[in-house]
């Protein structure tokens, strides 16, 4: 503490007990009389003395800075809600996606966000406008409709928004061994259906473990169709781990009561829903199983991957591995009948199959042959006999192929092939189903077919068998694309005057006067009826009351309006059949636009 004259004091801690306070943050000059010992030369050389006491202190005096006036505020007012029961959400996080603005929504689940944005430049209206601004909501227990890094896009005139959250579901069990000393625990595998580019498969989510009762639990579920099952699990009794002596164990075990995948329950949950799936493993005695590998050449690499099918159905459940210094595959199995498929890695990719049946002892298999994996070759074709300008450098289109398998091991799909080398090719191809993606590489182009030997692969998958050679792909590729513009029937003809916004997530949302309620959503989807999977469109944009479908190719089409998210199988012909008699047909030309209205298809 320093001394000002006499009686003045530098007060640090905020107490104002002299006539003049200083503090951290700002400098405030109290209004005085002067009593009768003041003396004004003396406080004058207090007042020099003052800004000296700042510098040395290291205390922050500065004043509050001005708006720029190149900035302007701009408040976004909303409410978050319950997606299942339309209920207010109070304390969700609500912010900005760089989160650089947020705020908490109170009891009601109301909320009013401050943005600070730039104005227009010279020559606009003179209004402060904000550019379109990504909003998020969060809270533990929900879910949001765009994807856990997605958002709601709001643009620059929406000055009210309402969010959703999907409330999480659970799946929740008990893994009830025959005895208390049959295992420490287990991990329990959860895979998902999900729905990529048309076509449905199963995909693994990431496994738990069971706690010390036998209990587990699956947080953070969206609505959607789940199997779930036990791993194996080796048993450990210590007084069964005897040398050379019997070996016991649990194999998969699927909910409820199956021993495969494809005859595991389906588990249908809604959004906001608990289900209790409880697994009883059986306990069953292993078999050592040895499986000699004859490899392409002896200087392969030494991966080998391995899968087992059960039963005959393909599917997850059991395992073994490849051991490099006996050129085998090994482990144990139970009783029963398995298929065993091999793969070797590249350069020099084979795989091979093979079947074996456990019986109450051990099994040393047939030898594994593997046989080269198979390269495709593709050609293209260019039509432009409709073409105003039929000049065209680079490749027309980038081709890939994708597993057409009802299942994968790994998330997001797995079992991509990308063409290579010059011409290009697909190169090392397993045996297996495959879609053929085929993706023009200009706006203007569209692909008309795709086949192999007179097989349309735009309708059905490509089928590559063990050691077969495969026909070349012939692509056929035109120019010239046609545009849609399709009204939704039953909207608000108010809409017509709405601000176009979409959503991160690939949804559409509708704005009407200022406000938008981003708790609904449409989609749409535009079918070729020629079976062409390759012509389908998702639409996400909605402008002026209108969605627009642009460079769509020539042909007829089906349009599908769902009144919310919707992931359509559309490769799925027994899928599709529901749908031929809703939605509305259109026919495009190229170079021209066609209109159309379409009914809402409400959720059943």
């Amino acid at each position: 503490m320093a001394m000002l004259g006499n009686r003045s004091h530098f007060v640090d801690n905020g107490a104002e007990s002299g006539p003049l306070c200083l503090r951290s943050s700002s400098l405030r000059f109290l209004p005085v009389v002067a009593p009768h010992w003041f003396r004004p030369r003396r406080f004058i050389a207090s007042l020099a003395v003052v800004p000296l006491l700042c510098i040395g202190c290291g205390l922050r005096c500065y004043a509050v800075p001005q708006a720029s006036e190149e900035q302007a505020t701009n408040t976004i007012s909303g409410t978050v809600i319950n997606s299942v029961t339309r209920e207010p959400i109070g304390r969700a996080l609500v912010s900005t996606a760089d989160e650089l603005s947020a705020t908490f929504t109170d009891d009601h689940g109301n909320f009013e966000l401050t943005l600070s944005e730039v104005k227009q430049q010279p020559g606009g209206s003179g209004v402060a406008a904000r550019s379109p601004v990504q909003l998020q909501a969060k809270k533990p227990g929900f879910l949001t409709d765009y994807g856990m890094q997605g958002g709601a896009m709001i643009g620059g005139s929406v000055k009210d928004v309402t969010l959703t959250l999907i409330p999480e579901a659970l799946i929740v069990g008990e893994v009830k061994f025959p005895s208390a000393d049959a295992a420490d625990y287990v991990e329990v595998q959860l895979y998902r259906r999900e729905v990529r580019e048309g076509f449905a498969r199963w995909e693994p989510l990431i496994p738990v473990r069971t706690r010390a009762n036998g209990e587990f639990r699956f947080a953070e579920l969206r609505a959607g169709e789940y199997k779930v099952f036990t791993r194996e699990a080796m048993e450990r009794d210590p007084l069964t781990a005897v040398g050379n002596g019997p070996m016991y164990g649990f194999p998969p075990r699927f909910f409820a009561a199956a021993r495969d995948f494809a005859t595991g329950d389906t588990i249908q949950v809604k959004a906001g829903e608990t289900i209790t799936a409880n697994i009883a493993p059986e306990r069953q005695r292993y078999f050592d199983v040895r499986i000699p590998v004859i490899r392409l050449q002896s200087g392969q690499a030494a991966g080998l991957e391995v899968v087992v099918h059960a039963q005959g159905h393909r599917g997850p459940g059991f395992e073994l591995g490849y051991d490099p210094e006996q050129n085998a595959i090994r482990g144990s199995l139970p009783n029963g009948s398995y298929t065993i498929e091999a793969s070797s890695y590249e350069p020099d990719s084979g795989t091979g199959t093979t079947t074996i049946t456990v019986a109450n002892g051990p099994v040393n298999g047939p030898p594994l042959a593997l046989t080269p994996n198979v390269s495709i070759e593709y050609n293209v074709h260019l039509d432009f006999s409709n073409a105003g300008n039929p000049n065209l450098t680079g490749q027309p289109v980038y081709v890939y192929l994708q597993s057409a398998d009802e299942f994968s091991n790994q998330r997001g799909g797995g079992g991509r092939y990308m063409a290579q080398g010059n011409p290009p090719a697909l190169v090392g191809v397993k045996p297996g189903r495959y879609w053929v993606q085929a993706n023009p590489s200009s706006s203007d182009l569209y692909v008309a077919s795709v086949t192999s030997g007179g097989r349309d692969l735009l309708a059905s998958p490509l089928v590559v068998p063990f050691g077969a050679s495969i026909p070349p792909i012939e692509i056929n590729v035109g120019r010239g694309t046609g545009e849609i513009e399709i009204t939704v029937a039953g909207e608000n003809s108010a809409q017509a005057q709405a601000e176009g916004v979409s959503t991160a997530g690939g949804g559409t949302i509708l704005s009407v006067a200022g406000s938008i309620d981003a708790s609904r959503h449409i989609s749409l989807y535009c079918i070729p009826l020629s079976g062409n999977v390759s012509a389908v469109r998702e639409v996400s944009g909605f402008y002026n009351g209108k969605y627009y479908v642009t460079l769509i190719p020539p042909g007829d089409y089906r349009i599908l309006a769902f009144e919310s998210a919707s992931q359509l199988e559309y490769r799925n012909p027994a899928v599709m059949r529901a749908y031929e008699s809703k939605g509305q047909t259109v026919h495009v030309v190229s170079g021209q636009k066609a209109q159309v209205t379409v009914q809402l298809i409400t959720n059943e």
